[in-house]
This record gives C-alpha cells, sequence and structure tokens, in this order.
C-alpha cells in the first residue's frame, strides 16, 4: 500500500511539473491533415495541407514547424494519409523519407503538377490508394536501391495514378 502511495505522490509530482509524457489537447483545436504536398523550390521547402494553408522553410523538418507555428490551431499530421512530392521527386525524396513526422505507412507519390491541389488529390486518393508508402521509399533508401513512385497526373477532370 505504501508502495502505491509513493507512485501516486510522484507521479502527481511530476504532473505538476508538466514532467508527465502525455498532455491534454482540446479536440477542437486539432487540424488532422490528410495529404501533404511536399515542392522544393531552390533552397527552399514549400509544405501545402490544402486551403492555402503553407509553410515555406529551409529544410522539410523547419517547413513542417513553421506550419505548425502560424496555423491557428494543432496541426496534426500523424493523420496523413497521403505524401505528394513534385518533380523533380529525387529532390525531396531523401528529405520526406527521412521526415519522422511522416507515418511509416503513409502512401508516398510524386506528380508533375507544379502547384497541385492537395485537397482535391487526397480526394482521389482516399479511394486510389497506392502499395508504396514512406516506410517502402527508408527501405529503398537504407539499402541504396532507387525506388520508382506512383506518379499522379491530372486526367479528364480528374487523376490517375500511373504505378
Amino acid at each position: 500500500m505504501k508502495k502505491l502511495l509513493r507512485i501516486l505522490l510522484v507521479c502527481a509530482l511530476l504532473g505538476a511539473l508538466g514532467l508527465l509524457p502525455f498532455h491534454a489537447s482540446d479536440a477542437a483545436r486539432l487540424l488532422p491533415v490528410k495529404t501533404i504536398v511536399v515542392t522544393r523550390s531552390g533552397e527552399e521547402y514549400i509544405v501545402d495541407i490544402g486551403a492555402g494553408v503553407r509553410a515555406v522553410g529551409r529544410s522539410l523538418s523547419e517547413a513542417l514547424a513553421r506550419l505548425k507555428e502560424e496555423v491557428t490551431g494543432v496541426v496534426f499530421l500523424p493523420t496523413a494519409e497521403q505524401i505528394i512530392l513534385t518533380e523533380p521527386a529525387e529532390e525531396t525524396a531523401e528529405a520526406a523519407a527521412a521526415e519522422e513526422a511522416f507515418r511509416p505507412a503513409a502512401g508516398i507519390y510524386r506528380t508533375p503538377d507544379p502547384e497541385p491541389d492537395a485537397r482535391a488529390m487526397g480526394a482521389y486518393l482516399s479511394t486510389h490508394t497506392s502499395n508504396t508508402t514512406v516506410l517502402d521509399l527508408r527501405a529503398a533508401l537504407a539499402v541504396g536501391r532507387e525506388l520508382r513512385l506512383p506518379v499522379i497526373r491530372a486526367a479528364e477532370g480528374g487523376y490517375r495514378v500511373d504505378e
């Protein structure tokens, strides 16, 4: 009984100091992300999550951090189902594979469209999933193998995925 009381006191103390590994969040402020478009322009990365919400940084991690800072609410990246890299995708593939904020099971694509619509592409991709994931890209890069990412293209008022 004394051991349980000590554990509860330690937990209460850590909670009061804000040192517990879990934090409360207001669910109404959460902004779950479905699709992330990553573009590299010169030395900058541009991250777009749709509806004109985008951020720029010198690295992909910096762009994602700025996105979280600049948006009202809490941007929740673990819900992202698709990561779309604009051409040339080779420049952004390594950064996307190294980004720990991206869910390993998220589908990863590339597009020749220089200004893709994240929401429209995300809606299409939710019903046309790919077998290529962020984890596949990480594994391929780890062993030095090239991975051909599926290409999403505009087609007849919609999109199509070329595997």
